[in-house]
C-alpha cells in the first residue's frame, strides 16, 4: 500500500512540473502577435510554431503565421497557412483581407479582389479592405474604378486616414503629385499611426518626385525608423542622397538597403552607379558584374562602357 501511495505521489509531482515547464498557448499566442506587431516577423513565426505545437486548431495562430510570412515574401507558405485559418473558420474578415494581399502580391488580381470583397461583405467597415481592393484594381489597370471606390468611401466617411492614403498613392501613380501631397498630408493629420512605414514612403516618393529633397529624406528617414529591417526605405534614402549628388551617403544607404535584402539587382546596379561617380571603378565594376548577373540590363551595358575599358 505504501508503495502504491508513494507511486502516486511521484506521478503527482512530475505532472506537476511538467504542467509549469508546459507554456500556456494564449501566452505564446499574445508574444507572438506582439512581435508581428513589432514587426519582428522571425520571432513571431517561431513564436505562432509553438503556440500551434501546443494547441494545433488555432485559426488566429495560422492566420497570424501567415501575415509574418507575407512580410517576409513567403508567399506559398502564407498561402497555405491562411487556407488553413479560413477552413477553421470561414467567418473571420481578416483572414481574407490577408489572403486578398498575397494573392495582390503574386499577381492573381481576380482572386484578390474576391478576397477582399469577402472581406467587406463580413465587416463593410474593415477599411483596409477597401484601400487594397482599390491599389490592386490600380494594379489591373483599372484606375477608374479604383478611383470611385476610395472617392466614395471619402465620400461616406471623410475622417478615415486610410482612404486619404490610398488616393494619395493612386495620385502618385498618376504623376499627380500635388494632389498625392494634400491626400497624404490629410492622412497624417487624422492618424500620424496609421501605417507609419507606407504613409512616409508614399510621401517621400511624392517629395522626391516634386525635387523637394530635404523633406523626402526626413520621410523615407521616418520610414526607417518605423521599419529598420526593410531595404526599400534606405534604397529610396540613397536615391535622394544621389540626386544631391551626395555619392558617399548613398552608397552607405544602398549598402544598408543590401544588408536586408541582397536579392536586388536595381540595387546592386545603382550602388555601382554612386561608386562610379566618385571615380571608385573598381567597386563599381563589381557590384555591375553582380548586377548583370542578375539579369539588370542597364549594368551590362555599364561594364561594356566602363569596365572593359579599365581592365
Amino acid at each position: 500500500m505504501k508503495k502504491i501511495i508513494l507511486a502516486l505521489i511521484s506521478i503527482s509531482l512530475l505532472f506537476n512540473v511538467y504542467a509549469r515547464q508546459t507554456p500556456d498557448a494564449g501566452q505564446v499566442l499574445k508574444s507572438a502577435k506582439e512581435k508581428l506587431k513589432q514587426q519582428d516577423y522571425t520571432g513571431s513565426i517561431r513564436d505562432f510554431n509553438k503556440a500551434l505545437r501546443i494547441s494545433p486548431g488555432m485559426e488566429d495562430a495560422y492566420r497570424g503565421r501567415a501575415e509574418a510570412k507575407y512580410f517576409i515574401s513567403q508567399f506559398d507558405e502564407a498561402l497555405r497557412d491562411i487556407n488553413k485559418a479560413i477552413e477553421i473558420n470561414k467567418s473571420v474578415p481578416e483572414a481574407y483581407l490577408i489572403r486578398g494581399q498575397i494573392y495582390t502580391a503574386t499577381k492573381h488580381y481576380e482572386d484578390a479582389i474576391s478576397d477582399f470583397t469577402n472581406a467587406l461583405n463580413l465587416n463593410n467597415n474593415l477599411y483596409e479592405a477597401i484601400v487594397q481592393k482599390a491599389l490592386t484594381l490600380s494594379q489591373m489597370n483599372k484606375e477608374k474604378e479604383a478611383f470611385e471606390l476610395v472617392n466614395k468611401s471619402i465620400e461616406n466617411n471623410g475622417k478615415v486616414a486610410e482612404f486619404y492614403f490610398c488616393r494619395g498613392v493612386l495620385y502618385n501613380n498618376k504623376q499627380k503629385f500635388e494632389k498625392a501631397l494634400n491626400d497624404l498630408n490629410k492622412c497624417i493629420e487624422l492618424n500620424p499611426d496609421y501605417s507609419t512605414y507606407n504613409v512616409y514612403m508614399a510621401r517621400g516618393y511624392t517629395y522626391l518626385s516634386l525635387q523637394e529633397y530635404k523633406s523626402a529624406k526626413d520621410d523615407f528617414t521616418k520610414s526607417i525608423e518605423a521599419a529598420p529591417s526593410n531595404a526599400a526605405a534606405y534604397s529610396s534614402r540613397a536615391r535622394v542622397y544621389y540626386e544631391e549628388g551626395s555619392y558617399n551617403e548613398a552608397i552607405d544607404d544602398y549598402t544598408k538597403s543590401l544588408a536586408n535584402n541582397s536579392d536586388n539587382a536595381t540595387t546592386f546596379f545603382n550602388l555601382g552607379m554612386a561608386y562610379y561617380k566618385i571615380n571608385d571603378i573598381k567597386n563599381a565594376c563589381e557590384r555591375f558584374h553582380k548586377a548583370c548577373s542578375m539579369g539588370n540590363s542597364n549594368a551590362c551595358k555599364m561594364i561594356v562602357i566602363t569596365c572593359v575599358e579599365n581592365k
